[in-house]
């Protein structure tokens, strides 16, 4: 006779810690956007830029992660996989260009 295997942990959870942690994100990047557009009103305004895109980023995350909680916790029900590897690599691509904008603005201006 086999032991009895506990119940497999609530796989929504999971879903929720990644949503959350993708608001994060997109906080982050809001915050950063509204530090650059401080900085771009108050004495370097080559720094719009870059603050109009962290700003822009962050909104983008935010309604991305909502609509990705939604699909990945779909997916886990019907028991499909709901990896997406193209999300994590645009957000990355937006974290660079961000910070590589705003370099070159501190360096050059």
């Amino acid at each position: 006779m086999e032991p009895e295997l506990p119940p497999p942990p609530d796989s929504g959870l999971q879903s929720e810690r990644t949503y959350l942690a993708w608001l994060r994100t997109a906080l982050s990047f809001a915050g950063l956007g509204a530090l650059l557009l401080h900085s771009a009103l108050s004495d370097r305004p080559a720094l719009l830029a870059p603050g109009i895109l962290g700003m822009a980023t962050g909104a983008a995350l935010a309604v991305i992660a909502r609509q990705r909680y939604r699909m990945v916790v779909g997916a886990v029900i019907v028991g499909r996989s709901p990896v997406d590897h193209r999300l994590v690599a645009a957000a990355s691509a937006a974290a660079t260009a961000v910070g590589l904008s705003a370099l070159v603005v501190f360096l050059i201006g």
